[in-house]
């Protein structure tokens, strides 16, 4: 048997992937990202051009954001990011919003009844639909 048996252990440990946690976190927001948050953020901007605002997308390898300007005010700044937790990698959006004079950050959830959901259970319309809500309080709507 000798260094056979080496050998073969060191042939499946090092054909392993070498990919971490974090690696592999970082390619499922990328995914989310290119398939939900993207998509859901672009029709907004669109929608919001049509509708006299300035929008714009940033985007760095951890959130995009969707900044609304109304002339020279900020209306909102709404961030997407992903934290890990035990149920998985989970999304939520960081916003900064004009109330008047205030300055007010919120964190919001995109399936209240589940403030856990991993990202895999986000869709593009639970993403416009947290941007709604919070939206509205920032230009002061009343529906």
């Amino acid at each position: 048997m000798g260094n056979d048996w080496r050998e073969e252990l060191g042939k499946i440990l090092d054909s392993r992937s070498k990919t971490t946690r974090a690696e592999l976190e970082k390619e499922r927001f990328e995914a989310f990202v290119a398939k939900v948050a993207r998509p859901a953020l672009g029709e907004l901007a669109g929608e919001l051009g049509r509708h006299g605002r300035k929008a714009v997308l940033r985007e760095t390898t951890a959130s995009i954001t969707l900044t609304v300007m109304h002339g020279d005010t900020e209306e909102i700044s709404f961030r997407l990011l992903a934290r890990s937790l035990p149920a998985g990698l989970v999304p939520y959006a960081e916003i900064r919003l004009h109330k008047g004079q205030r300055l007010v950050k919120t964190e919001g959830k995109f399936k209240p009844a589940d403030p856990h959901c991993t990202i895999d259970s986000v869709t593009v319309a639970d993403v416009i639909v947290c941007f709604l809500a919070h939206y509205r309080q920032a230009v002061d709507v009343v529906v």
